[in-house]
């Protein structure tokens, strides 16, 4: 006897295009971006205010209905919203269907399930951001237990929670190591000191520079086109996550040893993603691979000048969030992407300490990246689990 039921995904939800003209006027007070949806998790922990940022988003969700991100979606970005807002149009906004025999218990969980995001990355167009939408979702048969709702639901919602709780133990740490990091490096001094119309504290034996000042060389990437094979793996925006270099997703180009020497990366050269939609641009991860990696056209070499400071504390200072955020801030927009160019970048304040000074902050902020690193672990652990049970039930 076949002890499961299957169902066509546009059974179970339907997609919702709900707009607005007016966001403030209709009541609405926050908007969500990609940027604000984390990978494999359901539940969203940040947004943006509308008077703040006048977003040009008029797609419209309501508190309970699912955010599906349908650009690049191996990253793998839905939550169910937890208020009414707008949000982008990379977003499909979708509910459970009234007349489906499925709880909604269970509907939360297939929603980030492998066998979608399987369908929704096998299935989706374009080569430099892949897209997927409903209507492509909608034809995905799944496959869902007959036994009952409420033990399937038990043991899902107990994997979750296991899952949330390292989550938030690496969530937490991610904290601490940021607020380390500006009392450390900042001394006291904010926005308006560093950037606005307040004078900068500067402490004894310090110097308050330019990003230009403390750097050796920039350099553009390749502007060739990738491959899936090839000699040399070439990192990309998506190759910069938390500070570093991960050489994840790759692509590749056969190149000779000669034409690739201009381009590769030396330990400890950082990358600065000079590019793309708002979300990835003014990125910034060190290289500390051993292995030969060249770069692409729209990420910019930087080269510090390490008799005034270290590669990993310019790094660090360059994806501190309040950094960042000016950083956005010289970003030019383009066709769905914004720019910010090398002049901008090295015209950026930066507080720097005497080297020695700079070495010890180095130590402990390298500190929190190695319990980081452990608790990262332990939350794929989590997350395997929790994708496993998933996949148990629903295929």
């Amino acid at each position: 006897m076949n002890d499961k039921q299957t169902v066509k995904f546009g059974d179970i939800y339907r997609e919702v295009k709900l707009t607005t003209k007016d966001p403030i006027a209709d009541g609405y007070e926050r908007y969500i971006g990609l940027e604000h949806l984390d990978t494999g998790s359901l539940k969203i922990k940040r947004w943006g205010s509308i008077a703040e940022d006048n977003p040009s988003f008029n797609r419209v969700f309501k508190k309970g209905q699912i955010l599906f991100g349908k650009r690049r979606p191996y990253l793998k970005k839905a939550a169910i919203a937890e208020f009414d807002g707008i949000c982008s149009g990379d977003i499909i906004v979708m509910e459970p269907r009234k007349n489906t025999t499925i709880s909604h218990g269970i509907i939360k969980h297939i929603i980030q399930s492998e066998v979608v995001w399987n369908w929704a990355v096998l299935n989706s167009s374009g080569s430099l951001s892949p897209r997927t939408n409903f209507s492509v979702l909608s034809k995905l048969n799944i496959s869902i237990p007959h036994f009952s709702q409420e033990v399937c639901i038990s043991v899902l919602d107990a994997a979750e929670d296991s899952l949330r709780k390292s989550e938030n133990l690496l969530e937490e740490l991610n904290k601490a190591k940021i607020r380390t990091a500006y009392a450390l490096m900042l001394e006291g001094n904010w926005y308006r000191q560093l950037f606005g119309p307040l004078r900068v504290n500067v402490p004894q034996g310090w110097q308050i520079l330019r990003v230009g000042d403390v750097l050796k060389d920039t350099q553009y990437g390749l502007s060739d086109s990738l491959e899936a094979t090839g000699r040399y793996p070439v990192l990309r925006m998506m190759n910069i996550t938390n500070g570093y270099v991960d050489p994840n997703d790759l692509k590749y180009l056969d190149y000779s040893i000669e034409e690739a020497k201009k381009y590769l990366l030396n330990y400890g050269d950082i990358v600065f993603n000079r590019t793309n939609s708002m979300e990835w641009v003014g990125r910034t991860g060190i290289f500390e691979l051993k292995e030969d990696y060249l770069f692409a056209s729209y990420l910019i070499r930087l080269v510090s000048d390490t008799e005034k400071l270290t590669p990993y504390y310019l790094a660090q200072y360059l994806n501190l969030p309040l950094v960042q955020y000016r950083l956005k801030a010289f970003a030019t927009p383009g066709v769905s992407q914004a720019n910010i160019n090398p002049g901008s970048l090295k015209s950026l304040p930066i507080l720097v300490p005497p080297l020695e000074r700079i070495i010890e902050i180095e130590k402990v902020l390298r500190e929190f990246d190695r319990q980081i690193d452990v608790l990262k672990e332990h939350y794929k652990k989590m997350f395997n689990l929790f994708s496993g049970v998933k996949s148990k039930y629903f295929e």
